[in-house]
């Protein structure tokens, strides 16, 4: 016949368990014998990638063929440029040298590990 034996610490472990924080539990039977708990049942928490898409919009205050920088009245953005950045001017697809300093732009970026931002999105809307 196996008992289970109920240490002083095994209850604080209990307590502990029930509170919500994630514990895990090993019984001592009088054979040595050890049986890991359930896993814990806690909520995960959804961690933001690197890769998000962040949006912007402003004024082009410089462009060339590997950086834009774009101005707003919150702060200046410098993105680079690489080949999956999309380009559209009023819907419709466009390239790099449809855009000049001056434009009205939005669009998104997204930032890496080391924290450059690159442009995943370009977009002009002229005015009518």
């Amino acid at each position: 016949m196996k008992i289970t034996l109920l240490t002083p610490a095994l209850v604080a472990i209990l307590g502990f368990a029930l509170a919500g924080a994630p514990v895990t539990v090993l019984a001592q039977t009088s054979t040595n014998a050890t049986t890991a708990a359930a896993p814990s049942t806690a909520p995960k928490v959804k961690e933001k990638k690197k890769t998000d898409k962040i949006t912007y919009e402003g004024s082009i205050t410089a462009i060339n063929a590997t950086s834009v920088t774009v101005a707003s009245s919150k702060k200046t953005l410098t993105l680079a440029i690489t080949p999956k950045t999309t380009f559209k001017k009023d819907k419709e697809a466009a390239t790099l040298a449809d855009f000049a300093v001056g434009d009205k732009v939005s669009g998104s970026y997204t930032t890496d590990k080391s924290g450059a931002m690159s442009a995943a999105s370009l977009h002009k809307k002229t005015a009518k």
